[in-house]
């Protein structure tokens, strides 16, 4: 089975690029959508985060309030290793848990959609890494728009992630994500090729 690793900067364009697999039939497994199941009320991260940081990260309905957790672990990088103890490394165990099962039920080809790819030092468990990168300033704009978050903000994000120019350069393939979105579907198809 051939595994296929997507990665790159917050607000970059993975999760674009991962739904237009998705729509050619392709299946990606996506860590943080495995990260939000998991910190969702019920989740199995919610009694790790109450037990490490208390009530007062929950939101209404008992699930993590993303807002207020953002706001402590960007400013505070031990409270930030803290979480990922208890969230972003357990996605990893999951993630490596699906791997076996999808090659020993016979599937040939799968997208694993892994923000921290690099700061986790996994691009060496798959079998190619495509990168999809995008200007910093358009990243900040458009992280400051979905997430209604300040400049600030966003640059501490941005700032706690690997540099970009080290994850294009350690990229098998990489898509450039500063145009249309025509544009990053032609850049998906090309890769498609180059690997498939």
């Amino acid at each position: 089975m051939k595994n296929i690793a997507i990665t790159g900067g917050i607000a970059s364009g993975k999760t674009v690029a991962s739904d237009y697999l998705r729509s050619l039939g392709y299946t990606v497994i996506d860590a943080d959508e495995m990260s939000r199941e998991m910190t969702a009320p019920g989740g199995k991260a919610m009694p790790f985060i109450i037990e490490h940081f208390g009530p007062d990260y929950l939101d209404e309905d008992g699930g993590l309030n993303r807002a207020a957790m953002r706001d402590l672990v960007f400013k505070n990088p031990d409270k930030l290793m803290i979480l990922e103890a208890g969230t972003t490394d357990v996605v990893i165990s999951d993630i490596n848990k699906i791997k076996e099962e999808r090659a020993a039920a016979g599937d040939k080809i799968l997208f694993y959609d892994i923000p921290l790819l690099f700061e986790k030092n996994l691009q060496d468990d798959y079998d190619a890494v495509w990168v999809i990168t995008s200007d910093r300033n358009i990243r900040k704009e458009r992280l400051a728009e979905r997430d209604n978050m300040d400049e600030k903000m966003a640059e501490l994000i941005m700032d706690t992630q690997e540099d970009e120019d080290k994850k294009i350069e350690a990229a098998d393939f990489v898509i450039y994500n500063n145009g249309s979105l025509a544009e990053l579907e032609r850049s998906v198809d090309d890769a498609l090729v180059h690997f498939l």
